[in-house]
């Protein structure tokens, strides 16, 4: 096939996507394992063949015109580069973020069986505590997913680019330690005695509203022992300085060894809601990656399986994803 156009060599556009990177010619050259003569001579060979300047020679940024450039060329090379790991049956690394709960009580427990599953696969995960974002031109940093709680008001709309999926809609609800029912006044009758226990909350009580609210409690603010996230919330549970708000995905094992207790009532029982869902997140083009194939099928396999009804708002049964046992 005769090209119309003659592309650049390999070597001068992965110079210019180092140095889009980096922002600095020695910086790239450490990342690429070169001397920084090299990478200067790429630059100034790939603006000779574009007849263009791609970078703005005062400041050290790029220009407009070597902004579009990167944008435009980094997802075409990194295309490239996975196919042709692919076909040789090698598969770049795959970082999973996610918040610290789901990951010390759900994931880390069950990663040995994806490993073993899939072992052709890195997987780096990497729990942080506030959201992840997105940015689908900067495939050059390599595959990222995240899976993260997000409470219904919370949602949005997925931004263009960005595959979003629904993994799991847990009940959610609120447990303590033995030592700490104890210690309560009286056996809470109704959901609105708990306004009267010590709450543990997190970052806000967005939460603990809208559950008080499906139990036709209305209060326009919960007080009680504010915490950074549930992970910290569930650890001041345990040592039983309160109750917590949560979901089987954050409990198994202490509801199974005891050591929380999920909170009943003596008189209306409490309606078992579910709040949000767990969305997994990634760039389209990382989506049909194999190994994101590969994680999605087996979180999906997982997470999926087992269905619970919940009572939402309007007190209509609707079916949601259900904690599978864990074996």
């Amino acid at each position: 096939m005769e090209w119309r156009y003659r592309i650049p060599p390999l070597a001068t556009l992965h110079a210019f996507v180092a140095f889009a990177r980096t922002g600095g010619i020695r910086r790239a050259a450490g990342m690429l394992g070169v001397d920084h003569a090299v990478v200067s001579r790429h630059l100034r060979d790939l603006e000779g063949m574009l007849g263009v300047s791609l970078r703005n020679r005062a400041t050290g940024a790029l220009t407009p015109a070597g902004q579009d450039y990167h944008a435009r060329i980094t997802p075409l090379l990194d295309g490239l580069a996975r196919a042709t790991a692919e076909l040789r049956g090698q598969m770049p690394e795959l970082t999973l973020t996610c918040s610290h709960g789901i990951a010390y009580h759900w994931l880390l427990p069950r990663l040995p069986a994806f490993r073993q599953l899939h072992p052709g696969v890195d997987l780096l995960l990497r729990p942080v505590d506030s959201d992840c974002p997105f940015d689908p031109d900067r495939s050059d940093t390599g595959l990222h997913a995240d899976i993260r709680y997000m409470n219904d008001h919370d949602i949005a709309p997925t931004p263009p680019r960005i595959h979003a999926l629904a993994l799991a809609r847990p009940a959610v609800f609120p447990v303590a330690s033995p030592a700490c029912l104890r210690r309560l006044a009286y056996p809470p009758r109704h959901a609105a005695d708990l306004l009267d226990a010590p709450l543990l909350v997190e970052d806000n009580d967005t939460e603990w509203r809208l559950w008080f609210a499906r139990q036709s409690v209305d209060v326009p603010q919960v007080s009680g022992c504010r915490l950074w996230q549930a992970h910290l919330a569930l650890a001041a549970a345990r040592a039983g300085e309160g109750i917590a708000l949560a979901n089987t995905f954050l409990l198994e094992d202490d509801l199974r060894t005891g050591r929380l207790v999920r909170i009943t009532t003596t008189g209306t029982p409490l309606r078992d809601v579910a709040l949000g869902a767990y969305m997994l997140r990634a760039t389209k083009p990382a989506w049909q990656t194999r190994p994101m194939m590969a994680l999605r099928a087996w979180l999906e396999s997982r997470m999926v399986p087992a269905t619970e009804k919940v009572v939402t708002a309007d007190h209509h049964q609707v079916p949601t994803k259900r904690l599978p046992p864990h074996h």
